[in-house]
């Protein structure tokens, strides 16, 4: 009978302490199928260790953290519609992901007419003038920050004439105006734009117009699926040996797929790269337990999610609730993060991730294993990253022109 007694009074205890676990969610969005689907995948992988170690050290709100992932397939009607679904059915407050600089500003007008705190993972102008409403994270950088690195490095040591192949699609006309915006201060002459449609396979069509102009330097302002098969046709048919290539935003598993084709005459911007000359104790760290889960190295999109999903739940344990947007904004803009690249914040002023640009370049055949790039310079944030008012009245490069098709 005492022994009933004691039972009865223990689950008693137990059931109002269950309730008292709360826990929190996180619901975010990202192109697991598409062109950008491997790059999607590495930044899922990078959002849940982030979250997997946040439950291993406790959990937050004295439960665990659980992070939503659904798949837009990189269509802004379908990320959207995810979107409304977990807020809705999950009564979430808290959403992010993607990989698209477009479909980000989608989300982030939907988060911000709903009061949402809206973190995104991917290069995007959230913190540009119209677009920033004050709800909006970016876990990346903004586009125009990587062609700036890229174009002081690039016209001061591989050449002054340059034209470009971009994909037809917000994020690269962004950086192609940071390039033409570089041009004019850097000295460089500008030999013309070629567009293509996202989800090209064929570039050899592009290749006589390309040779024709004779650049010292072709810029790709493209990723995924597409950057791959640029690169193996222009090796292929010559075009690295005729010139310098220099990508705006470059992947660690496009060089590996490329191998030797992503040769010492090309060059790449990134926020990360694993094997970073000033990384320490952190980084290695983060590597090490990346590579035992997922077998291979993180890449700078990994990175991005790792940091902006550990920054979620911090933001969460330091106000000690998940549904009020203010106190988390104020706590994400107000706290140091420590990430894979050391201490650093959100801005207060737009939000923007005060952090480096990396200018990498191939290694090729000398390529070993993951160890893909050199890392040629390390850009600090303030070099890169405009002020807070120029980013208010999106300048200098809102008002640069960019060519048509």
């Amino acid at each position: 009978m005492i022994r009933r007694l004691v039972l009865i009074a223990l689950i008693c205890i137990s059931i109002p302490c269950a309730a008292m676990a709360e826990g929190a969610k996180f619901g975010i969005v990202l192109p697991l199928s598409g062109p950008y689907a491997a790059m999607a995948q590495d930044m899922k992988n990078g959002a849940m260790l982030a979250t997997e170690q946040v439950n291993e050290a406790g959990g937050v709100l004295g439960g665990q953290a659980e992070l939503i992932v659904k798949d837009s397939q990189l269509k802004a009607d379908i990320a959207l519609r995810r979107v409304k679904e977990m807020v809705e059915e999950e009564n979430l407050t808290v959403i992010g992901g993607n990989l698209s600089g477009a479909i980000s500003l989608v989300i982030n007008e939907y988060a911000c007419k709903n009061n949402l705190l809206y973190m995104s993972y991917c290069y995007n102008s959230l913190p540009v003038g119209k677009e920033f409403c004050g709800k909006g994270f970016t876990s990346a950088v903004i586009p125009y920050q990587n062609p700036d690195a890229l174009a002081t490095y690039a016209f001061k040591n591989l050449g002054k004439t340059w034209m470009s192949l971009s994909a037809d699609y917000r994020g690269f006309h962004d950086m192609m105006a940071s390039w033409m915006y570089n041009s004019d201060q850097l000295g460089g002459e500008f030999k013309g734009n070629i567009y293509h449609p996202l989800g090209t396979r064929d570039f050899s069509t592009y290749i006589p117009r390309i040779l024709a102009e004779s650049p010292d330097i072709l810029v790709l302002n493209n990723y995924g699926a597409d950057q791959i098969a640029a690169i193996k046709q222009f090796s292929q048919l010559g075009l690295t040996k005729k010139m310098k290539i220099v990508i705006s935003k470059t992947h660690l598993h496009i060089a590996k797929e490329c191998g030797k084709a992503y040769d010492n005459n090309i060059y790449g911007g990134a926020t990360y790269y694993w094997n970073m000359n000033a990384a320490g104790e952190e980084n290695k760290k983060f590597v090490e337990a990346f590579t035992a889960k997922y077998g291979a190295p993180p890449s700078g999109d990994a990175e991005a999610a790792y940091v902006g999903t550990k920054a979620v739940w911090q933001a969460i344990a330091k106000t000690g609730a998940a549904d009020n947007v203010d106190a988390l904004i104020d706590a994400l803009t107000s706290m140091t993060i420590q990430t894979p690249k050391g201490s650093e914040q959100f801005r207060a002023c737009d939000h923007a991730r005060q952090q480096s640009i990396l200018v990498l370049r191939g290694r090729g055949d000398q390529s070993k294993d993951w160890d893909v790039f050199e890392v040629v310079q390390e850009v600090p944030s303030e070099e890169t990253l405009q002020s807070c008012e120029n980013n208010k009245n999106n300048l200098p490069y809102g008002k640069v022109p960019i060519p048509t098709k």
